[in-house]
């Protein structure tokens, strides 16, 4: 029996501690207070932003009474329009106030991953974190701590906290490239900029090309416009190997085998050369290669193509045709068909066809990709970047999708000693999940966490920090799917002993004794100094304006033609077919090539991809109502590979691979092709039959070039159970 003495509290105990300590602060449904409540009380309304790794970048507007919240709608953001996505429309009550929140910090009590926790105070867990760090940089080196966050918070002052704290320790650098720094790639190596088409631009569009998206489930506010732009005579075609929300509500789907995209689209650019639809005027100004491309492109004929992609060779001559022969045309790419071994490759092609076909120079037609160069250009960022004295401090850099690989190897020197997560749960997000698990398992590893919940990763820490909510702390929110700025102020005081990020490594800081003046910055003073810049993009919008209105547009002109007379930001100036600097110097179809016993043992191709309606990646998947309107996880499965295994719809499977193994029910239908399998991505090992999530079956591959996760190679074979 545990000792009430020493506060030992399982998992379970906990949640019902913290249950009462929300109760205790005032978590009520919304509305909180009723009209002759209000006449007696003060009523605050602040603006701010969704801090999810999403394009939309969502802008709303909260109202408070005495630390209550008592409404929390949408603001008029011209983007999102007034409507929050289904993912975010009940948030202060799934974070903010949701009974299972850690309000005070956790220190760890049973064994690794059980989730056994005392609570202590903010004072001694400091202390005793500060202490075990010094202790590692004195004997082992900074090298030895390694900082693990990617895009769970994305606020430029929370996402950014850390930067200057691990570098003045000299601690190993985190690539953070598991998402869009493969596509970036590719799109740079051919445009040298990814800012194309701006999302509302593209209601001017006629045809336009879905490739590897799902606008339906992933960026909602983008859906509307394209929607309008099929109301003004655009035909919408998507590409993906998998039946998804919008590709069963387009006029066209494209169903390549996984990975195909590269040979695709080099088919696409051999009828458009052949069949002599593309703008030489635009090619002979704007463009260097397409000689060489020419002469790359004869062995990608559509007989060839339909070979690897699957796709009947009219198929492949029809959309070529119909896409170089449509004015304006644009390509909507995010990172769908980056996770695999030639990711950069396809996106470095498809940025080609534009250029090709001289969609540049319409209003409307070109490549629509992400939008976060023009904050990086127009904001000022000395609060957030390195000061002189670390900016030249080198260190060594470990790939976060090869965490677990990191954390387990005998060879590395030094060995990880400290893992500091916040921001990500790796555990569930993470590639190879059985090998981070055990990497997370080790007794000698020091484990800390800043998080809102015991999440699969939290529950190997050693001591948990309580992180505020977005609606508990100051921040400017950029974007890199939209136009917008956002401010963030904070609509309540923290609840508990929660604190920023910012705030955990401003007191790790102080209590190791460091003097320098750049590692204590406020963040009111971050944001206020971000947004002092003179550049033409920021004109008009302040701190002040922002706190009045929430959000505004870059001042950006009304037609935004980035490439309409070329203007491309690469080494020439022109957008490159051919660059004799990039290994290849053409992009290069290059299978992933799997060895004879696993081609045998695992003949199915497993797509991991973002199905579920109410997730984003692993967020919310711990929450209750979300997950029953969730509902049971299914594996799609092709009519024919199920009835080739005795598998009927709705049997219980066991999908599985030489790194783990998943428990799933199967679904029967035409979602998929034949030889490959679907399953969702985003829930919690720990909360699902089985133990294990779509990362138990997937490996730390590297991509072609952005050292980017080929998380969609993965390989497995199916039972029912």
């Amino acid at each position: 029996m545990k000792s009430k003495k020493n506060k030992d509290i399982d998992r379970r105990e906990f949640i019902e501690i913290s249950a009462k300590t929300a109760i205790g602060i005032g978590l009520t449904p919304l509305p909180l207070l009723t009209n002759s409540c209000l006449a007696s009380t003060t009523t605050k309304i602040v603006h701010g932003a969704c801090y999810h790794d999403c394009p939309d970048r969502c802008s709303w507007k909260v109202t408070t009474i005495e630390n209550k919240v008592t409404d929390f709608q949408a603001s008029q953001n011209p983007y999102t329009a007034g409507k929050l996505c289904n993912k975010m429309v009940n948030f202060p009550n799934d974070v903010t106030f949701n009974s299972d929140r850690i309000l005070t910090p956790l220190k760890r009590t049973g064994d690794k991953g059980k989730g056994e926790f005392t609570q202590i105070s903010w004072k001694q867990a400091i202390n005793e974190v500060s202490a075990k760090l010094k202790t590692i940089i004195n004997e082992k080196g900074g090298e030895s701590i390694l900082p693990y966050s990617f895009g769970g918070n994305q606020g430029i002052v929370q996402s950014n906290a850390h930067n200057r704290f691990f570098a003045h320790i000299g601690a190993s650098q985190l690539e953070r490239t598991i998402c869009g720094d493969a596509a970036v790639a590719g799109v740079l190596a051919t445009n040298g900029q990814t800012t194309g088409v701006l999302p509302e631009d593209c209601v001017h569009s006629r045809f336009i090309i879905l490739w590897g998206t799902n606008p339906v489930l992933s960026n909602q506010h983008l859906w509307p416009f394209i929607q309008k732009a099929k109301g003004n005579g655009a035909t919408i075609v998507v590409v993906d190997p998998f039946k998804s929300a919008t590709a069963e509500k387009a006029d066209w789907h494209i169903q390549p085998y996984p990975g195909t995209d590269t040979a695709l689209a080099l088919g696409l650019i051999h009828v458009i050369l052949k069949e002599n639809l593309h703008d030489q005027e635009y090619i002979d100004l704007y463009t260097v290669g397409v000689e060489e491309l020419k002469d790359h492109v004869r062995k990608y004929d559509p007989v060839s193509v339909s070979q690897i992609t699957g796709l009947e060779k009219e198929t492949i001559i029809l959309l070529a045709k119909t896409y170089a022969q449509s004015s304006p045309s644009l390509i909507r790419v995010l990172i769908g068909m980056e996770h695999q071994v030639n990711g950069a490759s396809a996106f470095r092609v498809v940025a080609m066809l534009p250029a090709l076909t001289g969609a540049w120079r319409h209003f409307g037609g070109g490549l629509m990709h992400m939008t976060y160069e023009l904050f990086g250009a127009s904001l000022n960022w000395e609060s957030i970047t390195l000061p002189k004295e670390l900016a030249n401090k080198k260190t060594r850099s470990i790939n976060m999708i090869e965490l677990g690989k990191a954390l387990t190897s005998k060879d590395l020197n030094p060995r990880i000693d400290a893992l500091f997560v916040f921001n990500s749960n790796p555990a569930v997000t993470t590639p190879n999940q059985n090998l981070v698990l055990k990497g997370l398992e080790r007794d000698d590893l020091l484990t800390i966490v800043s998080e809102h919940f015991i999440t699969d990763t939290a529950r190997y820490a050693d001591y948990i920090f309580p992180a505020t909510s977005v609606l508990e702390n100051w921040d400017i929110l950029d974007s890199w799917g939209t136009a917008y700025i956002n401010i963030n102020e904070p609509a309540i005081e923290p609840l508990g002993d929660s604190k920023p990020n910012s705030e955990l490594f401003r007191l790790l800081s102080r209590e190791m004794g460091f003097p320098e003046s750049y590692l204590y910055q406020s963040d009111i003073d971050i944001v206020k100094k971000t947004l002092q810049s003179d550049h033409e993009y920021l004109k008009g919008i302040t701190f002040e304006s922002l706190r009045e209105t929430g959000g505004q547009r870059l001042n950006l002109p009304n037609q935004w033609m980035p490439h309409a007379q070329g203007n491309f930001k690469t080494k020439t100036g022109k957008c490159h077919f051919y660059d004799e600097d990039i290994v290849p110097s053409l992009p290069t179809y290059i299978p992933k090539e799997y060895n004879k016993t696993d081609k045998e043992k695992y003949p199915l191709h497993l797509l991991t991809i973002k199905t579920p309606k109410y997730l984003l990646n692993s967020s919310h998947g711990n929450i209750d109502h979300i997950l029953k309107k969730e509902g049971k996880i299914f594996l799609e499965v092709n009519p024919k590979d199920a009835a080739s295994r005795n598998i009927a719809d709705g049997d219980e499977l066991k999908v599985y691979n030489q790194r783990g193994s998943v428990l799933i029910t199967a679904r029967i239908g035409e979602k998929v092709q034949q030889g490959i399998v679907c399953m969702p991505q985003g829930f919690w090992p720990s909360l699902i039959n089985g133990g294990s999530s779509a990362n138990a079956l997937t490996d730390h591959l590297l991509t072609d070039m952005g050292r980017g996760g080929a998380i969609q190679e993965a390989k497995v074979e199916i039972v029912k159970v």
